[in-house]
């Protein structure tokens, strides 16, 4: 049911009921004791004032009956309450719910509708996980090799590269060399480790000079850290669709 809220407040308008199976209404404004109040078939006087959005009863609900809103039991009566009254805290309180006392809440209709699934193109990784890009990534070890890996991404700026792939792009950092063995180079491998193990990234080249701290070995799994499982060679990989 629509009703017209911006128009002034009417015997049909001044409250709402949420649900059909509602046994108190809303009121939309203010309403004064002994105010007539109409919904469909029910016309009631109100008993008292009944703030606006509070609840007013539309129907007679004996003490220890549940009262309904939204379609939804809401709290029990703690008085007789008779259509027209101000329904609040003084005669609505709450207890444990028993299913034998309350019918089932209406359930909606699920709405069956044949849909398309999702797709997207990817490129799947062996490990089952699908990237959105293929690039190539250009690792440096530590910062004495940062330069050289930016200088390797640049040279393929105005090259061509193959369909499938995306570019190519260089991880730089100022890490990895003159610094000791702790929670600084953990968080570096962490990160770098990251870029590997990207399912954007299909092939990397991890630079180094052989003496920093922050070793290739441990990328390439000659160390106890876990090796990346990206691979090394560049793979034409196909561009496919997937669900």
């Amino acid at each position: 049911m629509l009703y017209e809220i911006e128009n002034p407040a009417t015997t049909k308008n001044s409250v709402i009921l949420l649900h059909h199976r509602d046994n108190v209404a809303i009121a939309r404004v203010f309403l004064s004791p002994g105010q007539q109040i109409a919904l469909d078939d029910i016309t009631v006087l109100t008993q008292s004032a009944i703030p606006v959005g509070h609840k007013v009863a539309v129907r007679r609900i004996a003490t220890g009956e549940p009262v309904y809103r939204y379609g939804n039991v809401i709290g029990f009566a703690t008085e007789m309450i008779e259509p027209g009254q101000h329904v609040h805290m003084h005669n609505l309180g709450y207890k444990e719910l028993d299913p034998t006392e309350v019918s089932p809440v209406e359930q909606l209709p699920k709405r069956h509708t044949e849909k398309t699934p999702a797709t997207f193109l990817g490129y799947q990784r062996s490990d089952g996980r699908i990237g959105t890009r293929n690039y190539i990534a250009i690792v440096a070890a530590s910062n004495c090799a940062a330069y050289t890996s930016q200088l390797i991404a640049s040279s393929f700026a105005e090259e061509p590269l193959p369909p499938a792939l995306d570019g190519v792009v260089a991880f730089p950092h100022g890490e990895g060399c003159g610094q000791a063995i702790g929670p600084d180079t953990d968080q570096l491998q962490r990160t770098l480790e990251g870029v590997l193990d990207h399912p954007n990234v299909s092939a990397a080249l991890i630079l180094g000079l052989g003496c920093e701290v922050n070793q290739i070995g441990h990328y390439l799994g000659r160390s106890e850290a876990a090796a990346t499982h990206t691979a090394a060679a560049l793979i034409d990989a196909p561009r496919r669709k997937f669900q």
